[in-house]
This record gives structure tokens, C-alpha cells and sequence, in this order.
């Protein structure tokens, strides 16, 4: 459950890196619901989180992933991180998004089943906001799912750059209402010069 001094620790860090973190409050249960209801867990082995923040979707995702599903749970901030760690000891920690295909090699995995994300992508530099999103759509398997929140729609022709199959609802009960995006089917990235994503998997 969601406490007094998660919401606090939130609104501390949004105050000092408000690009980082993007929301000055945890996601609702209403959200956290949103996000994870798509998901079909009992077929998940593989799982990654995107952003955690204070754990609120953390908390909700090892309650329904099975013993023995692999959790990867990635968080910048350094102080949320070290929270995370402490309130989680048996996930496996990692900082950089954007080095999501290094953390999985550590680790043994190819590919990923699910990866849900919390972060605000309008908030990051293209370079960065691209490099996590060649991320995960080269490591997610070909039959899963990647799952993100967002507050606007300025995301939507990204994602459907990556993804075959793209939808979206809106959120009302959070604050502030949010998208939560479905994405599967990922595309595969033409690696020649000027031909960007490419629908390469009909």
C-alpha cells in the first residue's frame, strides 16, 4: 500500500529533478490497475519496470507474478532507487533505462515478456527518449507486451512507429489523468541508413 512517506518522497524528488520524475504524486490504484489488467501474468517469465518510482506498481506486479518470474526494476533516482532496493531485496535493481539490452545480457535473458514504463518520455531528450525505445522494442519477445502511462498523446506516433498493435485509455481517476498505452507486436528496425522503423514483421 501506498504510505504518507512514499507520497512525500515523491514530491521531494519531483521538486529536485521534475524532468526525471514527470508527476508530482505516486499512479493512483485505479492507474496501477489500468496497467497491469492487460497483461496475461500467468503466461510471464520475464518481466521489467521502467521508472518504479516509490514502488507503487512494483508492489502491485509482484503480487501477481508468479515465484518464479524474473523482475528487473529500473530507477535513476538514486534516493527512490535505494528505497526500492530496501523495500524489495529479492528483485534485481538497475539505473539506465537506456541500458536495458546490457542489464538483461548480465543476467542471462534475451528477451522480455513484459515491460511496463512510468517514465516520462516528453520530458527526455530525443537522443535518450529514442535509445530506450530501440530498447525495448529489440528486446521485448515477439509475443510481448510493453505497457506505459503517459499524460498526453505526444507519444502515440512513436509507439506506433515501433508496434503493430497500439491502444490506448485514458485514466480519469489519477492525478493527473493519464494514457495508458497497450503496445505488442514490435517492429523490427531496418539498420540501413535512412529507412528508419520498418514494418519488417507482418
Amino acid at each position: 500500500m501506498e504510505s504518507l512517506m512514499d507520497r512525500m518522497a515523491f514530491l521531494l524528488r519531483f521538486f529536485r529533478s521534475p524532468r526525471m520524475i514527470g508527476s508530482i504524486t505516486p499512479s493512483s490504484a485505479h492507474l496501477v490497475r489500468a496497467m497491469l489488467d492487460p497483461i496475461p501474468w500467468e503466461q510471464v517469465d520475464t518481466v521489467v519496470e521502467l521508472g518504479a518510482g516509490t514502488g507503487v506498481i512494483t508492489e502491485a506486479l509482484v503480487q501477481r507474478t508468479r515465484p518464479e518470474t524474473h523482475v528487473i526494476v529500473f530507477e535513476r533516482d538514486t534516493h527512490l532507487r535505494d528505497l526500492l532496493f530496501h523495500r524489495f531485496p529479492y528483485l534485481h535493481h538497475a539505473e539506465h533505462a537506456e541500458k536495458l539490452g546490457e542489464e538483461l545480457e548480465q543476467h542471462g535473458i534475451g528477451q522480455v515478456d513484459c515491460i511496463l514504463s512510468s517514465l516520462p518520455f516528453t520530458n527526455f531528450p530525443n537522443a535518450i527518449r529514442h535509445a530506450i525505445l530501440d530498447e525495448v522494442t529489440e528486446r521485448l519477445a515477439p509475443d510481448g507486451m510493453f505497457v506505459a502511462y503517459q499524460y498526453t498523446l505526444h507519444m502515440l506516433p512513436l509507439f506506433r512507429e515501433r508496434f503493430h498493435r497500439v491502444s490506448s485509455r485514458l485514466v480519469f481517476w489519477n492525478l493527473p489523468p493519464a494514457f495508458v498505452y497497450v503496445c505488442s507486436k514490435p517492429k523490427t528496425r531496418e539498420k540501413e541508413k535512412g529507412n528508419g522503423w520498418a514494418n519488417l514483421n507482418p
